[in-house]
């Protein structure tokens, strides 16, 4: 798709080892696009890794055996849920550290039985893939599909009518409920198409073979869909309270200070779960917050914030927000500072910024609401 997106006047940018469009022409405009009609992003540098059962010459234990094992081993590797998922759903949740550190956030979709598909971020794939090749037991196979496939993600209000009118089928996407992954024909083409996104907004991520790509890039394209880049991703996702890898998640951060345990079962055994006890039980020292400034200038990742002159926290990302005018951010402040309401200030180059800790998401979105 780098050659259509080229056409199509892409401002590229290095990410993760990848050559990324960071913008069409405008990243405000494409974001506004998003919220008001349609857009498309090129997500294929995100990682995808299949989990399944290595196949074996004889086999002596029944499916429903296989099934199980398959998915308690994956189970004790992330934060979600795993077994108890239906063929078909997804979920969102995290890799974690012993100490309770988030590895990686990610989605992990129930293609079958004994079939997986994780979607990992593109900095943290061979992370991911060594992780969890140390922690599974042989009988438990991981392919790495990145390369063998491509990612679009369709975003926005008219999303699922313009990706409905692509498939060959009276079944279409937008019968699938949010956070559900199913098999359709595109353009004749057989995709992965799951109800879910990075936006806030209503959409979907198509994974189709590589040699495919352009295909159905060019047919979006033909039906008016708005290519978007990076940038746009940012303002998105981050008016939608969703978080960014390396920024506002790292391996010292847990679920518990990032306000993320929604996507963790306590009631199962998985890596990490001792130590997130204990955090919990002791009380968090820091806790994530969402920043609402009374200006347009923007706090960028390490600006400090103050509470009565004092620094109390820093932020982890920063944007000026198209949709509410103004400057947005997510930040890490002391825990007795983390309540809605609480005034603060950012000091944004040596100037203090007055500022509001609000909830999040920042926007009232329509799919805000996470499937489980």
């Amino acid at each position: 798709m780098f050659d259509l997106q080229r056409l199509d006047g892409a401002k590229f940018v290095e990410f993760a080892g990848w050559e990324l469009p960071l913008h069409f022409g405008s990243i405000l405009e494409e974001a506004k696009a998003v919220r008001s009609s349609c857009g498309m992003f090129d997500v294929s540098h995100m990682g995808r890794i299949g989990v399944q059962e290595r196949k074996r010459v004889s086999v002596n234990v029944s499916e429903s055996v296989q099934v199980s094992s398959v998915a308690e081993k994956l189970d004790w590797l992330v934060t979600m849920d795993v077994k108890n998922m239906a063929v078909g759903q997804v979920r969102y949740g995290f890799l974690c550290n012993e100490r309770g550190g988030i590895i990686d956030d990610l989605t992990v979709a129930r293609l079958g039985g004994s079939e997986f598909l994780l979607v990992v971020n593109a900095s943290r794939r061979e992370v991911d893939f060594a992780w969890m090749r140390q922690h599974l037991p042989a009988d438990v196979e991981l392919v790495d599909r990145t390369f063998e496939t491509a990612m679009i993600a369709v975003q926005g209000p008219d999303a699922l009518e313009v990706v409905d009118s692509l498939v060959d089928s009276e079944t279409k996407p937008s019968n699938l409920k949010r956070f559900r992954v199913g098999e359709f024909s595109l353009l004749g083409i057989k995709c992965l198409v799951s109800r879910t996104g990075y936006t806030g907004e209503d959409g979907v991520e198509i994974v189709c073979p590589a040699d495919s790509a352009n295909r159905i890039w060019s047919a979006l394209r033909s039906k008016g869909v708005r290519p978007c880049g990076l940038g746009a991703r940012d303002i998105l996702r981050l008016e939608a309270g969703m978080c960014l890898y390396g920024h506002d998640l790292d391996e010292d951060t847990t679920p518990a200070e990032a306000d993320l345990m929604r996507f963790v079962a306590m009631d199962k055994t998985f890596i990490g779960r001792d130590a997130i006890e204990e955090q919990l039980r002791n009380g968090v020292r820091r806790k994530r917050v969402g920043l609402r400034l009374f200006s347009r200038t923007t706090p960028r990742e390490g600006t400090i914030v103050l509470g009565n002159g004092q620094p109390i926290g820093k932020v982890t990302s920063g944007v000026f927000s198209p949709h509410l005018n103004t400057a947005i951010a997510m930040a890490y402040v002391e825990t007795g500072w983390a309540k809605i309401g609480q005034q603060v200030q950012v000091l944004v180059r040596d100037k203090p910024q007055d500022a509001e800790i609000v909830p999040m998401p920042f926007l009232p979105l329509p799919s805000r609401k996470v499937a489980h």
